[in-house]
C-alpha cells in the first residue's frame, strides 16, 4: 500500500504538533512544582496600626500598608513591601518617627533592614536621612555603611558615608565627615 506525499507531511505535520504540545505541557507542570510553599508568605496583612505596649505603656506604633509573613522559612522574617512608619515613645511620652519606603525583619537575629528614603525624626528634632539603615533590636544599635546626612538641634549639619549609633544616638561613631558645626565663641 503506497501513501501518498501529501498524505505523509499531514502524518509527519500531526506527530510534529502533539510532539511539541507534550514538550510544552511538560515544561508547564516543571515551572509549577518550582514554586514551594517557603516562596510564598503563610500570610498577608493590610492597613496596619500596631500598637506595642510594655507593662501597661504605650511603647510603639506601627503603621504599614502591607506585611507579608514569611514565618515559614528556615529564616523567619516579615516584609513590608510598600514601606513602614514606626513611633517610638520614650517614658517620658515624647516620639521619635522612622519612616522607610521599604523595610523586612528577621525574626531569629532581631536585625531590620530598612531601605529608600529612610527618615528618622528623633524626640529632640535630630534628623536623619539615609538610603539604607540597619536596625539590631537586641542591641538597640543602628548603623548603615550607605550615605547619610543628619541635621542637629544645634543647627549643625553632617554629611558621611557610614555610621553606627545605639538607637538614642547618645553614642554616634561616623565616617569620612563632611558638614557643618555650629560653634558658640
Amino acid at each position: 500500500m503506497r501513501k501518498s506525499l501529501p498524505h505523509i507531511i499531514i502524518n509527519f505535520v500531526t506527530a510534529f504538533a502533539v510532539t511539541l504540545f507534550f514538550s510544552c505541557q511538560s515544561k508547564r507542570n516543571n515551572q509549577n512544582r518550582s514554586v514551594s510553599i517557603e516562596d510564598v508568605p503563610i500570610g498577608e496583612i493590610f492597613d496596619v496600626n500596631l500598637k506595642y505596649t510594655d507593662s501597661g505603656r504605650l511603647t510603639a506604633v506601627l503603621k504599614a500598608p502591607k506585611i507579608l509573613d514569611f514565618t515559614n522559612q528556615n529564616f523567619a522574617y516579615h516584609e513590608f513591601p510598600d514601606g513602614v512608619v514606626l513611633d517610638l515613645i520614650d517614658k517620658e511620652g515624647k516620639i521619635s518617627v522612622v519612616k522607610a519606603d521599604y523595610a523586612i525583619s528577621y525574626r531569629e537575629t532581631g536585625l531590620i533592614d530598612m531601605q529608600g528614603n529612610v527618615d528618622i525624626k528623633t524626640a529632640d528634632s535630630t534628623h536623619l536621612k539615609a538610603k539604607q539603615l540597619y536596625w539590631n533590636q537586641n542591641n538597640d544599635w543602628i548603623f548603615t555603611d550607605q550615605p547619610y546626612t543628619s541635621y542637629l538641634p544645634d543647627g549643625a549639619i553632617n554629611q558621611a558615608d557610614g555610621f553606627d549609633a545605639n538607637q538614642d544616638f547618645t553614642i554616634l561613631n561616623s565616617r569620612i565627615n563632611e558638614g557643618v558645626m555650629v560653634i558658640d565663641e
